[in-house]
């Protein structure tokens, strides 16, 4: 019996779905990989991010070969023939084709490139080395082009208002052409391992595989998958430290991904920062900084980086309560396992440091952990004991940062951010007040006399879930 059109046309467009699904898969995993070199002596060596954006670049070959229009027409896998079509036409017609479905999906555009917020876009660094593909001119071209996209996302109160017109598509012809460029050199020669991991090359090829992530995510976005790299992929971590004028880069992507896979923060965490950064304006010196200044964080787990991170222009001390189910480490545990982990993160930021022979102390309910950031000693204190111990403490509270607990079981089903907020502002010192990050759980956010409160606009990552920042005033007015 011969085939119908029908179980014909069923096979075909499950060949389709299952070629994307594929691809997506390798898609969504390259976004969320750390990738290294092993040596004979098994040491281990970074060769990120050459790694993924030549991994994004198959990809997107692979994406852009085929004729989305007439396989999308016909209900079969069609690929264009290399007599007809070359490269660079290739690429223009695959953007075309995404131009045309995001016309009614233009939300989808602003979330595929929304990491490009949180870039800085200009600088020194961005100064490309010229050579027999690539001018000085062209770099610059390529980089004046990423800051107009950047203004299109910026200028958007919705995701919705991201424009899907000519002009923006011509920003992303422009630097896929660009794109194209760098990966022939890398692919041909023209650039060698020595110039690839040099900081400034490093931190360029950080935006050609940021540029490329976002891009295929837009495809599978497009496609009606709900996930993509752009929701993943981990921008650069600033701050205001004592010796800058305004926040500088002191946490790479590299860095941000090991603090994730050790479960020390959360991957979309580098755009909670930026955002607070946009809101909330820290001080511009440590000056007002004592000894009992202090960042407190309940039912914390093992969340360090980011309220570390976050507090340091306001704190020198860092509390982070857990009373867990499992047995309490020792000290000689932690300094095995958990100091070299953490302490190996915070001494790779820049002004982080360790004196030598630091580790992790015993104090009856509490491990502590010394640190330096700006020259300024800094402590962590990991306690295990109820969240409601940091009541009888004595110190000024300045940062307060809360999430993911629940009234459930393992959660502590106290309400900090409603019943208990009037008894933690307590803590603020007379006259002055307390910045914080919160997600409102359990029970809801209800302020008492908010200084300041925003929304955190974060309409992608850890969708469902609102953070609110500002200042908390003290509870008691200046004398």
């Amino acid at each position: 019996m011969k085939e119908s059109y029908e179980d014909r046309s069923k096979e075909h467009n499950q060949e389709i779905g299952e070629l994307i699904d594929v691809l997506h898969a390798v898609h969504v995993d390259n976004s969320q990989l750390q990738y290294f070199a092993e040596k004979y002596s098994g040491n281990r060596i970074s060769i990120m991010p050459v790694t993924p954006f030549i991994y994004e670049f198959f990809l997107f070959n692979s994406l852009y070969q085929i004729d989305w229009e007439t396989t999308q027409t016909e209900g079969k896998i069609s690929y264009y023939q290399e007599e007809e079509c070359g490269e660079t036409k290739k690429q223009r017609r695959f953007l075309s084709f995404l131009k045309i479905r995001a016309e009614k999906f233009p939300e989808n555009i602003y979330r595929a490139f929304e990491p490009f917020i949180y870039i800085d876009t200009e600088g020194t660094w961005s100064i490309v080395n010229p050579d027999a593909r690539i001018t000085e001119a062209l770099g610059k071209k390529f980089f004046n082009d990423i800051g107009r996209l950047k203004s299109l996302l910026s200028e958007c109160r919705t995701p919705a208002d991201m424009p899907s017109s000519k002009k923006t598509f011509d920003i992303l012809n422009n630097c896929t052409y660009f794109i194209y460029l760098v990966r022939n050199n890398i692919f041909h020669g023209s650039k060698g391992l020595n110039e690839v991991y040099e900081s400034n090359q490093k931190r360029r090829i950080e935006i050609y595989d940021l540029f490329l992530k976002s891009l295929t995510s837009l495809f599978f976005l497009l496609s009606g998958k709900n996930k993509a790299a752009c929701d993943y992929v981990p921008c650069p971590l600033y701050v205001s430290t004592k010796h800058s004028n305004g926040p500088i880069e002191i946490m790479d992507q590299q860095l941000i991904l090991r603090a994730t896979r050790l479960g020390m923060m959360k991957i979309g965490d580098s755009r909670i920062v930026g955002r607070f950064l946009k809101l909330v304006q820290p001080p511009i010196t440590v000056s007002h900084l004592s000894d009992r200044s202090s960042l407190f964080y309940p039912s914390a787990g093992t969340d360090f980086i980011t309220p570390i991170l976050l507090g340091l222009p306001f704190c020198t001390q860092f509390y982070f309560f857990e009373l867990g189910r499992r047995r309490r480490p020792s000290a000689s545990e932690l300094n095995r396992r958990r100091l070299p982990s953490l302490a190996g993160i915070l001494r790779n930021i820049k002004g982080g440091r360790f004196l030598e022979g630091t580790q992790w102390i015993e104090h009856d309910d509490t491990d502590c952990l010394d640190f330096e950031f700006d020259n300024v000693p800094r402590r962590i204190h990991w306690v295990h004991a109820d969240n409601t111990e940091i009541l009888k403490k004595n110190i000024e509270l300045r940062f307060y940062f809360h999430r993911g607990d629940s009234e459930g079981e393992g959660g502590s089903g106290q309400r900090w951010d409603s019943t208990l907020l009037p008894e933690l502002i307590k803590l603020i010192p007379s006259g002055s007040s307390a910045i914080y990050v919160t997600d409102g759980q359990p029970g809801g956010f209800n302020p008492v006399k908010p200084f300041e409160t925003f929304a955190l606009d974060l309409p992608f990552i850890e969708r469902g879930r609102t953070y609110y920042c500002g200042r908390l005033p003290s509870s008691s007015p200046e004398a």
